[in-house]
């Protein structure tokens, strides 16, 4: 069996990104092709308080009816979908139905399934059996340089946790040549105390990638005061900034490309509607299919394309890294 490649494996992980978020022009459009990846929010209770995340401020904890999970998969992979992520607002491993969900998924097609994690649960006994059952890539978030650092940022005490489980997985993916991506973001805020070298260099070791990601304003669900400091809107939750004057909404690639579902089973915008604003339609009453071309994924669609964005979730999102906000051009805005 060939050994697994591990800049083979950073080359796919790589060549996946551009492909979801290099979009072209013409997929700009009131009713883009059926999308590519399905993100389902399988559960959104997280074991860990982050102190930039705004899951600790959700009011009602639920997880996905499996049942109904099921049938959005198949409904999916039909039209088209070949991507599949199994978490948004939660932990993935606070589910313990997690590895029938890979298995599932696997079964039914689908040609990459990847999960991010805290990795505090991802331990051997919760962690192999979702290997085994075909994961392709999973991705832990260690916010911070050392165990004190770890224990602002996170809220507990669980940074050799952390890091023994990635430990783990690394070591039990390249005993058995198993094909499937190992890696790690961190998130920088004003917890970071040392020389961001060194978690790097701590963890590189032990992954695929590694890669520093900016503080995101969480969908508007959190406020960052200046650039070294962020802090909780303890008067409105659903996100406000103090500054408005500082702030601006820009595109997201989200309602063209990407469709999410939140454990009620309604679809919602994208991953950081944690507060369900914008529940857009019911899955349970309509099929994918037909939401994705509705009325009002289309009316979402054109706001974001003469870049509207009153009246609507997106107007308090600062679109971060991971939405690769696109520039329409005149040209296009003209036919509008």
């Amino acid at each position: 069996m060939t050994k697994f490649n591990k800049q083979r494996s950073l080359e796919a992980l790589q060549e996946r990104r551009r492909m979801t978020f290099e979009v072209e022009n013409s997929v700009f459009i009131e009713e883009p092709q059926f999308p590519r990846e399905l993100t389902l929010d399988i559960n959104n209770r997280c074991n860990h308080k982050c102190f930039f995340c705004a899951n600790p401020k959700i009011e009602h904890y639920d997880q996905l009816d499996i049942k109904l999970a099921f049938d959005l998969m198949r409904q999916a992979i039909e039209n088209g979908s070949t991507d599949l992520a199994l978490q948004a607002t939660g932990e993935p491993f606070m589910d313990k139905r997690l590895p029938e969900f890979v298995k599932e998924g696997k079964r039914l097609g689908y040609e990459y399934i990847y999960i991010n994690t805290n990795g505090a649960l991802a331990n051997e006994k919760r962690v192999k059996p979702v290997i085994d059952a075909g994961l392709d890539s999973i991705k832990f978030s260690i916010n911070a340089n050392n165990k004190k650092e770890f224990n602002e940022v996170h809220g507990y005490d669980d940074f050799s946790k952390v890091i023994e489980n990635l430990k783990w997985i690394f070591e039990y993916r390249n005993k058995n040549n198993i094909k499937m991506g190992v890696y790690v973001s961190s998130v920088k805020s004003s917890k970071y105390t040392e020389d961001d070298k060194n978690i790097e260099n701590f963890i590189k070791p032990y992954c695929d990638n590694f890669d520093f990601r900016e503080v995101s304003n969480q969908g508007g669900s959190m406020l960052e005061l200046n650039e070294t400091e962020l802090k909780i809107d303890t008067k409105n939750i659903l996100g406000s900034l103090k500054k408005e004057e500082a702030f601006k909404a820009t595109r997201c690639v989200y309602p063209f490309n990407r469709l999410v579902i939140d454990p009620y089973g309604f679809v919602v915008p994208c991953t950081a509607d944690f507060h369900k604003q914008l529940q857009i339609n019911d899955t349970r009453k309509m099929s994918l299919r037909e939401i994705w071309e509705g009325q009002t994924f289309k009316y979402l669609r054109k706001k974001h394309l003469i870049d509207d964005y009153e009246g609507i979730f997106c107007n308090k999102c600062l679109n971060n890294e991971d939405c690769k906000t696109l520039k329409l051009p005149d040209a296009f805005r003209e036919k509008l």
